[in-house]
């Protein structure tokens, strides 16, 4: 039996991610322009405009984050990615049900078609049979990543969570199942992230001065 590979100790995170040219706070920062644009709907938008709002930013962002290391686009069967300009790697962003539960297989939103499961059998291979990839482990896979990788965020209620992972295979519309899952904000974690850079409140307040003319 083929474990799924966890990570959510966060030195074995950044190390991980540190392979695909980036750290947690670049993709948290990711998140972040997916969550303000999905509250840029409003009620008189279409009942899609959040989703929507959510996948553009998040392929925008992915693809500006990875593309500034020196990644490229790429678009095959209306599968937009981003893919590393020297090794067999392409990062995806994706809207689902529930990240970071390591009972639950993350599931795309609005499901995956024959395009997504024709490019993850090509990248990663037919290598695994459903249920093969049941048992979890924490040891940490020390080849270089390689194959689609699924930058998958999660928004329910205020509780946001996101995941980079490697998807198995797709079966019956969703995926199937995870080789790798990279933990990046955990249930709970969204309100009290902060990331590098971020300006902090200094308690100085400033009266605005009014003149008359």
């Amino acid at each position: 039996m083929v474990a799924t590979h966890l990570y959510v100790n966060e030195t074995e995170i950044n190390t991980r991610l540190s392979a695909f040219d980036a750290n947690r706070e670049e993709l948290i920062n990711v998140v972040r322009e997916v969550v303000g644009a999905r509250a840029d709907a409003v009620d008189d938008d279409p009942i899609t405009a959040a989703g929507l709002f959510a996948y553009i930013h998040g392929t925008r962002n992915t693809r500006a984050l990875f593309r500034s290391k020196g990644w490229r686009h790429e678009r095959r069967e209306n599968i937009e990615a981003v893919r590393h300009p020297d090794r067999n790697l392409k990062v995806i962003y994706q809207s689902v049900d529930m990240a970071c539960d390591e009972k639950h297989v993350p599931q795309a939103i609005s499901g995956k078609g024959s395009g997504a499961e024709r490019a993850i059998d090509q990248a990663q291979g037919s290598l695994f049979a459903d249920g093969e990839l049941d048992a979890v482990t924490f040891k940490p896979v020390t080849a270089p990543p390689s194959g689609v990788w699924f930058l998958c965020v999660s928004v329910n209620g205020e509780d946001v969570c996101a995941e980079l992972s490697k998807a198995a295979g797709v079966s019956n519309g969703n995926f199937r199942q995870f080789e790798e899952r990279i933990f990046i904000i955990r249930k709970g974690e969204w309100e009290n992230v902060r990331v590098k850079g971020d300006i902090e409140p200094d308690g100085v307040e400033f009266e605005p001065v009014i003149r008359r003319k």
